[in-house]
């Protein structure tokens, strides 16, 4: 034999051997390493899917109801809405919008409830502190609101009420002459 043969021989695995004709005995099967991965992967499939129906029953119940992740770390708006508001602008433009008044309580709420005729004004001299070019853009918008706010917190703070948390703008309309 060459060298070459020798190694090969002395390094190769003995054949299996078949059992004799007549023998009780069964043959030994060498357990699969597919046999043993199979259920393995079955169980990590189904435990993958039970993993995206917790995750995506648990987004629904967080799209249906916002509130419940936030519940205790913001209280809920006590929005006032003063009904339409008609005005005219410093330079002549006419305009109305409805806005909602963002109150810190219940007491502030019916607080306010009690004076909207004096709100509404307050948010009439409000419009009519700026200009038409004053209201353009969301910049315009933020420093309507701003001028509300600040004027609505300085009434309310001469009677003797908590301030207003802030004022959302939700509808604005304006004619020109």
């Amino acid at each position: 034999m060459s060298p070459r043969c020798e190694f090969a021989a002395h390094w190769a695995m003995p054949a299996p051997q078949k059992p004799k004709p007549g023998s009780k005995t069964k043959a030994r099967t060498a357990t699969s390493a597919a046999s043993v991965a199979r259920p393995l992967v079955t169980i990590a499939v189904i435990g993958a899917v039970i993993g995206v129906l917790v995750v995506v029953a648990a987004g629904v119940s967080s799209v249906v109801n916002p509130r419940s992740m936030f519940s205790g770390s913001q209280s809920k708006p006590q929005w006032v809405t003063p009904g339409e508001v008609r005005a005219t602008t410093r330079d002549g433009t006419l305009v109305r919008l409805r806005v909602a008044l963002d109150a810190p309580d219940s007491s502030t709420r019916s607080a306010l409830e009690s004076r909207l005729q004096q709100v509404g004004l307050l948010l009439e001299v409000s419009v009519a502190a700026l200009s038409r070019s004053d209201l353009a853009g969301a910049e315009g918008l933020a420093r309507l609101a701003h001028e509300m706010l600040q004027r609505l917190n300085a009434y309310l703070a001469s009677e003797g009420v908590a301030p207003l948390k802030s004022v959302a703008i939700q509808d604005l309309w304006y004619t020109t002459r």
